[in-house]
């Protein structure tokens, strides 16, 4: 990171009470950084578990005459955009939702930026999930090591997903992440400091999801039980620590400010591919318990998924996110002394 970058930096997070939100707070307040939270609610469950007082403003960013208020009084140096729909079930029930919270909320944000003279740098929360599965040949290593997974099926010609690669998905929930790329890449051609970050999974302290994969079979394994796997544990996927998600967005800010990275750009974040199967089994030996995980073949839309992304970009800025396995271990830890979900009551 720059030195003293972030000292008394004005840093305004949207969606500031969401898990990753909350941790991207709680890194800022340690480096220094002056933060400000916007968010439906002012209370969070996330923030109160990480210890972080930050004030945060109770502001929905579909209402662009609010954020144009908002942002305008608080007058924010940088800006992290993370509020919006992450959910892909809920996004395809709910599409409008969706597409409300994601595009119409990205376009207001980035208005309400676009002619603050104060800006640094403005971070928005793209996804991985935009282009959807690689192909059938392509058998990588995985973050534990094994090789080799059965019916990969073939969705394109790539080996890995490039920050350039047009978007394939056509979910309603990827085809708003895709217009939030899509977005930064106009504002950023008129000036405006921006970079779209797409992270793959994230696991770590104050996730209040126990539907996510990794946080819900900890909770499983906590109360002795077989986690559950809805697919049929094949799709190939990365997962990072949250505080190496915190620490891409800080570096792409602080790239943007100093030029090397451009405006308009889109950057991933990744790591090494590992199956469900093999993630949960993982899981399991954490938690020294002989237990089998509970395949039950219910969801099989990423049967024989497999998702690469090239992050050559963030990683020649010095980005380099700890092993999986330490990772999965520390967030095994943190939720173990807190027993699980009792935090958030």
């Amino acid at each position: 990171m720059m030195d003293n970058f972030w000292r008394d930096r004005r840093t305004l997070i949207t969606g500031a009470g969401g898990f990753i939100g909350a941790n991207l707070a709680a890194h800022l307040v340690q480096v220094g950084a002056t933060v400000m939270g916007l968010d439906l609610v002012n209370a969070s469950p996330c923030l109160r578990v990480l210890d972080v007082s930050i004030p945060v403003w109770a502001t929905d960013v579909r209402d662009a005459a609010q954020m144009r208020g908002v942002i305008s009084h608080l007058v924010p140096e940088v800006v992290f955009h993370l509020a919006g729909s992450s959910h892909i079930a809920a996004s395809q029930a709910q599409p409008l939702e969706a597409l409300e919270v994601n595009v119409q909320g990205t376009w207001n944000v980035l208005e309400a930026c676009r002619n603050l003279p104060s800006m640094r740098s403005v971070v928005v929360a793209s996804s991985n999930h935009i282009w959807g599965s690689l192909p059938k040949a392509y058998s990588p290593t995985c973050a534990l090591g094994h090789r080799a997974w059965p019916g990969i099926r073939q969705d394109s010609i790539r080996q890995l997903w490039l920050e350039d690669d047009p978007p394939g998905q056509t979910d309603v929930y990827g085809t708003s992440k895709a217009c939030v790329d899509l977005l930064t890449k106009a504002y950023g051609a008129m000036g405006i400091p921006v970079a779209a970050l797409r992270h793959v999974n994230a696991h770590g302290p104050g996730d209040q999801y126990a539907s996510h994969l990794i946080t819900g079979a900890i909770c499983d394994l906590l109360d002795n039980r077989a986690p559950i796997i809805r697919s049929d544990g094949s799709p190939l996927k990365a997962y990072l620590h949250v505080e190496d998600v915190c620490a891409a967005y800080l570096l792409v800010a602080e790239s943007l400010a100093g030029g090397v990275i451009l405006p308009g750009a889109a950057v991933n974040a990744g790591g090494p591919p590992i199956s469900v199967l093999a993630l949960v089994n993982a899981l399991i030996q954490i938690a020294g318990l002989d237990l089998i995980p509970d395949v039950r073949g219910e969801d099989l839309s990423q049967s024989g998924y497999v998702e690469i992304l090239d992050d050559s970009r963030l990683r020649s800025l010095g980005w380099a996110p700890r092993p999986l396995l330490e990772g999965l271990v520390e967030t095994y830890n943190w939720y173990k002394m807190r027993r699980g979900m009792a935090w958030t009551g």
